[in-house]
């Protein structure tokens, strides 16, 4: 059975015209706010310095980084302002621009744009099942907390390894996508580039053995623990999966961010603060009171009235005037 078979793959409104994500709004957006960051990237550029003549990404990230090159050339390099306040750079998260933990994952190189297209093609794809099935505002916080993973594990590797690029690109979380797809779908299958019929589960699979490689050969010593740094889709997978079976619902975390819900709260705890409670007072007892202060004056006369049985004898005689 394909694909658009399946009910949470389906896009229209039931009357047969296809509309673009109008079930599945927080995929949609995700999808917009990348690509148009992503022409953001390209449009608003400015050069720096003076750099070595080659690739120029790498001699940008020469520059933001302080790394002296070998050989210094004539030529500059196009940065983008937009990955200098998004990208996932350790040096400035530490500096307090934490925002970079999760922004990093909206934004792509710009010398390869068609790992955009592949991550929003699978952004769509399973954004769009996973949407259906946990709803929108579920679906927006696993993706932002498949990012902020990623971003605090790779700050970590930061602290102790010189990471001479920062972390940009969707790659983890389309990966977390992927492996909570994966729990629920393992045999799909999926045209991968667009031509090889494969299973979610082995698609998975790769990806996982890929990274895991690269751990091995840091410990065996024929890699590097930089090169592991980079391994987010590994971190995405690890979280996909422990979403799914510590069964997590991250939606209730926004109640805390409801600008409204806040509001409200305040308002009744105001209203609550300048209500005043009333305490009718006790006067079953007060001829029983009235009664023993009288003999007390027959014994001992009116001297010797204390100031609060003086005011249980006004009381008692405003009480007689109010019932005339």
């Amino acid at each position: 059975m394909g694909s658009t078979n399946r009910d949470y793959m389906r896009d229209d409104d039931g009357t047969g015209v296809a509309s673009w994500g109008h079930d599945v709004p927080t995929t949609k957006w995700l999808i917009i706010v990348t690509v148009g960051l992503f022409f953001l990237q390209t449009i608003f550029t400015h050069e720096v310095g003076f750099i070595e003549r080659e690739e120029p990404r790498v001699a940008a990230i020469h520059y933001l980084h302080n790394v002296e090159p070998a050989a210094m050339r004539g030529f500059g390099a196009q940065v983008s302002y937009v990955e200098e306040w998004l990208e996932l750079d350790v040096r400035k998260v530490l500096q307090g621009q934490i925002w970079r933990l999760v922004t990093f994952a909206f934004c792509h190189f710009r010398d390869a744009p068609f790992n955009l297209v592949f991550n929003m093609v699978a952004v769509w794809y399973l954004g769009s099942a996973i949407e259906r099935m946990y709803g929108s505002r579920e679906l927006l916080w696993f993706y932002l907390f498949s990012a902020l993973v990623c971003g605090v594990i790779f700050t970590c590797f930061g602290l102790k390894l010189f990471l001479p690029a920062p972390l940009m690109g969707s790659n983890p979380c389309v990966i977390a996508l992927l492996a909570l797809f994966a729990t629920h779908f393992p045999r799909q299958e999926i045209l991968f580039f667009g031509l090889i019929p494969m299973q979610i589960r082995v698609l998975l699979a790769i990806y996982i053995v890929i990274d895991c490689y690269r751990i091995l050969q840091a410990f065996s010593g024929q890699g590097t623990w930089t090169s592991v740094a980079y391994c987010s889709e590994l971190w995405g997978a690890a979280f996909g999966y422990l979403y799914r079976q510590q069964r997590w619902r991250l939606a209730s975390i926004g109640e805390f961010f409801d600008v409204s819900r806040l509001r409200r709260t305040i308002r009744r705890a105001s209203t609550a603060r300048n209500l005043k409670v009333f305490h009718p007072e006790v006067t079953s007892n007060l001829d029983e009171q009235v009664d023993a202060i009288l003999a007390k004056i027959h014994e001992h006369g009116s001297e010797s009235l204390t100031d609060r049985e003086r005011s249980i004898l006004q009381r008692a005689s405003d009480r007689a005037k109010n019932r005339l």
